[in-house]
């Protein structure tokens, strides 16, 4: 198991750099969340906190908070960890790490699926594990499948392996119902396989979501969401801190004259369009270069509004999954941003069109 986990990790540093986005828990499930890779800039961190009552007469409520934090670091590849505080994976070791190296492998913009793999180092079992996420969207609903693997599960076993599954269905554009499933392979009869269900809620015109739900593990470890124990009530709280916002302003590029690669396909006398898509509070294309007389559309692809300003005129509000063009007919430097996330910044480069 080692060697065919660290080969994997080899692997990962030849692939071509991918697109990688982020989500909303809208788009996940409770125990299925490694496809998340936060964007450039922004430390994505993730607060869950879950908890259970014993029977009566004590009726006692037993806390189970944890967190996970990650950034990217280079292309499609983000670092962090998991922390449960009051873990049950491992009997008297309550306090839980995992750290991990993420990578998204595809996205569905430009492949037929989201995917990524994940590999790290869980602490309490001592445990070389690794995740292979795949996901599709089919319409509203998106189906979630992983496999996963551990050099020395629980602490306790040498290498096994189990696999996950699940399913969120999109009710309205800021709510999605979720649920999830994994086993063991060749479970034994005292274990017992982990669920998951809720309702997952993107917070509108914020960058934040919670997750409301119920499941029978702990902690978001790749172990700790392959066995299940006892039914836990909780919830998960997301915030992206995108690193931008405190960054002093820049002054405006100088206008770019020199020949340069154009986003465009336009020739001489055919305006072409080319598409930005604003996708986890970002604008997916920073800088892009058309020639004089070419329309950029921008597709909201977030759970929230967004306007799109520049200096001297604005976008109407666009709306999850509507769109808003302009055409520009000036060539110049033009340095926009949005109003209601003014931390979202992007630049046009308009070249004077040949004739």
């Amino acid at each position: 198991m080692l060697r065919p986990t660290l080969r994997a990790l080899l692997l990962l540093a030849h692939l071509p750099l991918t697109a990688v986005l982020a989500q909303s828990v809208a788009q996940r499930t409770p125990n299925l969340s490694t496809l998340w890779t936060p964007a450039q800039g922004v430390v994505q961190f993730n607060f869950t906190h879950r908890f259970d009552m014993s029977d009566a007469p004590l009726r006692k409520i037993t806390n189970t908070p944890s967190f996970q934090v990650a950034t990217r670091v280079a292309g499609p590849v983000s670092v962090g960890f998991v922390y449960g505080s009051n873990s049950d994976l491992v009997p008297a070791y309550p306090n839980e790490w995992e750290w991990f190296v993420r990578a998204s492998l595809f996205s569905q913009e430009s492949s037929p699926l989201d995917a990524s793999f994940q590999a790290g180092w869980n602490v309490a079992a001592e445990s070389l594990d690794a995740e292979l996420s795949t996901a599709r969207d089919f319409g509203p609903l998106r189906i979630l499948v992983a496999g996963r693997a551990f050099h020395h599960a629980f602490f306790e076993d040498s290498a096994r392996y189990a696999l996950a599954g699940g399913a969120a269905f999109r009710v309205l554009p800021w709510l999605s119902i979720a649920a999830d499933y994994a086993s063991m392979i060749n479970r034994a009869a005292s274990e017992h396989p982990a669920w998951g269900a809720g309702l997952q809620l993107s917070i509108p015109s914020t960058p934040h979501s919670i997750s409301i739900h119920a499941s029978n593990v702990g902690t978001g470890t790749l172990e700790g969401a392959s066995r299940g124990t006892h039914t836990r009530w909780g919830f998960e709280y997301t915030v992206p801190i995108t690193l931008r916002r405190y960054a002093p302003a820049r002054a405006p590029r100088p206008v770019v004259t020199e020949p340069d690669e154009l986003d465009s396909r336009a020739t001489a006398g055919h305006p072409d369009t080319v598409v930005v898509t604003i996708r986890n509070f970002s604008f997916m294309r920073q800088k892009i270069t058309i020639n004089a007389g070419d329309v950029v559309t921008w597709r909201n692809g977030d759970p929230v509004d967004h306007l799109v300003v520049f200096d001297g005129f604005e976008s109407t509000a666009i709306e999850p999954g509507h769109e808003w063009s302009h055409r520009f007919t000036t060539s110049g430097t033009f340095t926009y941003h949005c109003k209601p996330h003014p931390f979202m910044n992007a630049e046009i480069r308009v070249r004077e069109a040949k004739p």
